[in-house]
């Protein structure tokens, strides 16, 4: 099993603030955060495992990857509030462990054929705090 990552930035705000909560139980959990919260400069590396395909020797074609990044990471999430887009808007709670989950889930199935997978993802919200995520 071969494995090949990619990374790409891109900056977006949120807030883990929870409207159903009281805000002594917001601060005890999230701190002086509040319900507006703040923006991240994201960094996202994805990593894709597979077996090398004889005819190219590539297990995938990093262009595509690249291109995948941009149009189903970067386009939608890039100077937006996670709060506001899917799943988040209702369902979960923007923070790095979910987004990383979700971007796995989500990009497995587009990043190549049936001898592909992403394998992990990992979300840094700054340069010293990651979350990751791997199957």
């Amino acid at each position: 099993m071969i494995r090949l990552s990619r990374t790409i930035r891109f900056n977006a705000g949120r807030s883990l603030w929870r409207p159903e909560w009281s805000d002594e139980k917001n601060r005890a959990v999230y701190g002086d955060e509040g319900p507006h919260g703040y923006g991240h400069n994201y960094e996202l590396e994805v990593e894709v495992e597979g077996h090398a395909d004889p005819e190219t020797g590539m297990v995938v074609n990093l262009t595509a990857i690249d291109r995948i990044l941009r149009e189903e990471v970067d386009a939608p999430l890039d100077h937006r509030n996670l709060n506001e887009l899917p799943p988040f808007d209702e369902e979960l709670n923007p923070s790095a462990e979910n987004l990383a989950r979700f971007i796995l889930e989500y990009l497995n199935g587009r990043v190549g054929d049936d001898r592909v997978q992403v394998y992990k993802v990992r979300c840094f919200e700054t340069p010293t705090s990651v979350a990751t995520y791997q199957i």
